[in-house]
């Protein structure tokens, strides 16, 4: 019994002794996009063991949502990040708020139109529907994270009775395929650009 308790010695945090069981939190690759795939994956994993075992959905469900969430607010932060870098606004940088309206809003009227004017616009209403669903049903990444909203005056923090996880997941998957896109469009337009600088100062130093 008493192996199962915790004692003196214990360390939650202890630095790599087996290469195969290690992961690396300082990873010299890209923080954000690591942060929100492994949201995404994390939530994709519990998809998964839910449609397995149906038993383990009315508690799966709550940390399964909040994946999804946590990927659309880094995924968006980090295209405002994207965003300053690739026109040259640097030391701009994105709110600390978790209101994914608020961010997207940045994001769809001060960002991309300056980027790419060509995104048509039903796609945006689309996207942004969706983006105003959830954060109606979850407006400060707190509703499926407590089962109570703050004090003093808590309440019940979701007022739905049901989820139809099989359709959150189809949906989610469409909002995942969008914000893919922009990432993959103001990368690869930054690389050109770079390419662009890297070419003009080459001439001028013939």
């Amino acid at each position: 019994m008493n192996e199962q308790l915790p004692n003196n010695t214990d360390l939650l945090f202890k630095e790599m002794e087996d290469v195969d069981t290690n992961s690396w939190l300082k990873n010299p690759a890209n923080k954000f996009f690591l942060y929100s795939e492994g949201y995404r994956e994390a939530g994709k994993k519990l998809h998964e063991h839910c449609s397995a075992n149906l038993f383990y959905s009315n508690a799966l469900v709550y940390p399964l949502i909040f994946c999804y969430r946590q990927f659309l607010e880094l995924r968006i932060k980090e295209l405002l990040i994207m965003s300053y870098k690739y026109l040259d606004d640097s030391e701009k940088d994105f709110p600390d708020k978790h209101n994914l309206m608020e961010l997207w809003s940045i994001y769809r009227t001060k960002l991309l139109p300056r980027i790419e004017s060509s995104v048509e616009k039903d796609v945006l209403d689309n996207v942004e529907k969706l983006l105003v669903e959830f954060n109606k049903e979850d407006p400060n990444s707190m509703s499926f994270r407590y089962p109570v909203t703050k004090a003093p005056n808590r309440k019940p923090s979701l007022n739905r009775t049901t989820i139809d996880l099989n359709n959150f997941k189809l949906i989610i998957d469409k909002l995942i395929y969008f914000f893919d896109w922009q990432w993959d469009m103001i990368s690869s337009y930054q690389d050109l650009k770079q390419e662009m600088l890297s070419d003009m100062y080459r001439d001028n130093w013939r």
